[in-house]
């Protein structure tokens, strides 16, 4: 199918360009466009870029060259133009248009700096531009947001759900504990939408369904999971509020929708082809013959595509996959199936990394889950073209992981006194994110330095995703692992405190989860933070895992026993989108 889009969009504030010019409207190469009587000029007011022109060439599906953007007032259609952007991204198309988004932020950036009135005079584009610019890397204070920070000082009756989502997401994005305006502008507007929902006061279904979706777990959404989420809820005329609203009168959800659509079909069949291969990977090495722990084939297939959408990027996606499968079975080893004597074997074959007789691996077990890690590290390393060093630092990634494996094991069976700092020092390691992170971001196509994977940056970002990721899973895990006489920080929190009979169960919990929090933010101010040693297309890698944790884990064990991921697995990987019968008529053409 030919994808068009109506080429119309591009007439924003288009009441300022005919005060300039007498306008008429003419087709260039099948798109309506604006000229004056000596000269063709795309209606764009950002000098600089031409997103409209890029979206027109994308949706149509094939090349199409505008004239140079006509010199206008640039502040103009920044509010119209950071719609457009919020709209691409919840849409999950963003990546196609990078280059002019990252255009348009630049200028957002210098008018904030300014305080242009356009962005400033307007709630809703206030927050979102703040939101857009903070997790792009602009410094952006939050105390520009202190104006609404306090709900006595807003006129509700002046402003719509939609304004309040806005500012609800921009206080989402507080990565410091001294940001008190954020603090207490999440404090409200989480109060105020709950209250919304449960007065049923949102009529329109869509906008009070995506409320509800923000409210529940925001920083648990994985990239691909709101984008489906969106393709269903999306409506242009939630932004219909904004001042010169005209400026939107030529948007048609149809026509973002179609596309987005499509390409999420095609992201879709990706991840089941993916599917497959992993399941055969799977079957040649043997696993699906272990008779003991988890199967997390589709589990892990999901949680990678989920976040990791573009199709590009299988390789990444794969090795992923992978380790977490083989991070899992072994962890369910030393936990569950293995001897002591076997769970050591597989560390010291590790160690010494060479394939040996079938008879001196001692069971067929340990057979079994060495030569998956031995052969599938050995495939990488060939894969990604890496040096004999650069192999080395992968198989000391599993030593470590199966040193903190065997620390555990020790600790539990022979009942040793843990104190909570000594049990984070080694088990933000053993919840598998580092090595699953780093033998995947070799493929991310982005050249790895040593210096940057032995960099203290490179410490942080692997401890602050999995202490985040960790803590969680204690919370969710606490009750499991008493039965099992096995213990985690929710049990060595209560013991330090078993002088105090106040401390309770529950306030524990909340201490851990406050832990996570605080190590949410940490991580956050890294991958924001430009300038840094690993660009921030690798960092992002660590922000979406840490989405895992808190997806996984906001009210139960989500990788262990799955529930809601159930269905989401089917939304994501198996149920194809359709596009609507007046969807398809409209961006053909007809």
């Amino acid at each position: 199918m030919s994808l068009a889009f109506n080429a119309e969009v591009m007439a924003f504030s288009v009441n300022r360009v005919r005060e300039v010019f007498p306008v008429r409207h003419v087709t260039v190469q099948g798109f309506p466009v604006i000229t004056n009587k000596s000269s063709f000029a795309v209606k764009c007011n950002l000098t600089t870029t031409d997103l409209m022109g890029k979206i027109a060439e994308k949706f149509k599906g094939e090349d199409c060259h505008f004239p140079p953007a006509a010199a206008f007032e640039q502040a103009a259609d920044i509010p119209s133009y950071l719609c457009i952007i919020d709209t691409l991204q919840r849409l999950g198309v963003d990546r196609y248009f990078q280059s002019e988004i990252d255009t348009i932020l630049e200028d957002t950036y210098r008018l904030w700096q300014q305080k242009e009135r356009d962005i400033f005079s307007d709630i809703t584009i206030h927050a979102m531009a703040f939101r857009l610019l903070r997790v792009k890397g602009y410094q952006v204070s939050s105390e520009e947001l202190a104006p609404y920070a306090d709900q006595e000082r807003i006129d509700l009756q002046t402003i719509d759900v939609a304004t309040v989502i806005e500012l609800y997401r921009a206080a989402e994005e507080r990565i410091d504990e001294e940001e008190s305006s954020l603090k207490k502008l999440h404090a409200w507007t989480t109060t105020f939408l709950k209250q919304q929902l449960l007065t049923n006061s949102i009529p329109d279904k869509k906008l009070r369904k995506l409320v509800n979706y923000y409210l529940k777990n925001y920083h648990g959404i994985l990239d691909r999971m709101g984008v489906r989420q969106n393709l269903d809820l999306f409506d242009i005329t939630h932004y219909q509020t904004l001042k010169g609203a005209d400026r939107f009168s030529n948007l048609r959800n149809e026509d973002f929708l179609a596309f987005a659509r499509k390409d999420f079909n095609i992201c879709q069949a990706q991840h089941q082809k993916e599917l497959q291969q992993l399941q055969r990977w799977y079957a040649d090495c043997r696993l699906d013959t272990l008779k003991y722990g988890r199967d997390v084939v589709r589990v892990s297939n999901f949680l990678t595509s989920a976040i990791i959408g573009d199709p590009e990027l299988s390789d990444v996606r794969l090795v992923f996959a992978k380790h977490i499968v083989l991070v899992t079975r072994i962890d369910d080893f030393f936990d569950h199936a293995g001897s002591r004597e076997d769970s050591y074997k597989i560390l010291e074959l590790v160690k010494e990394w060479k394939e040996k007789p079938a008879a001196e691996y001692g069971s067929e077990e340990v057979e079994i889950l060495f030569t998956a890690v031995y052969n599938t590290v050995n495939e990488l390393a060939e894969m990604a073209h890496v040096t004999q060093e650069r192999k080395e630092f992968l198989i000391e990634l599993w030593v470590q992981i199966l040193s903190c494996f065997k620390k555990e094991l020790d600790t539990w069976s022979d009942d040793t006194a843990l104190t909570l700092d000594s049990y984070l020092s080694s088990s933000w390691v053993s919840i598998g994110c580092r090595i699953c992170i780093l033998m995947s971001m070799h493929f991310i196509g982005m050249k790895l330095s040593d210096e940057m994977l032995l960099s203290e940056e490179c410490v942080d970002l692997c401890r602050l995703v999995s202490m985040v990721d960790r803590l969680l899973n204690d919370v969710q895990t606490f009750e499991k692992e008493r039965k099992e006489n096995t213990g985690n920080s929710v049990s060595l929190l209560l013991a330090a405190n078993k002088d105090d009979s106040a401390f309770t169960e529950e306030e524990a919990n909340t201490k851990i989860k406050e832990m996570a929090e605080c190590n949410r933010r940490k991580l956050m101010q890294i991958v924001y933070k430009t300038g840094t040693l690993f660009p921030r297309k690798c960092k992002d890698m660590f922000l979406k895992v840490c989405r895992i944790g808190c997806y996984l884990y906001a009210s139960g064990d989500e990788f262990t026993s799955p529930q809601q991921m159930m269905e989401d697995v089917k939304s994501l990987v198996y149920e194809p989108l359709t596009i609507h019968p007046l969807e398809a008529n409209n961006v053909s053409g007809k």
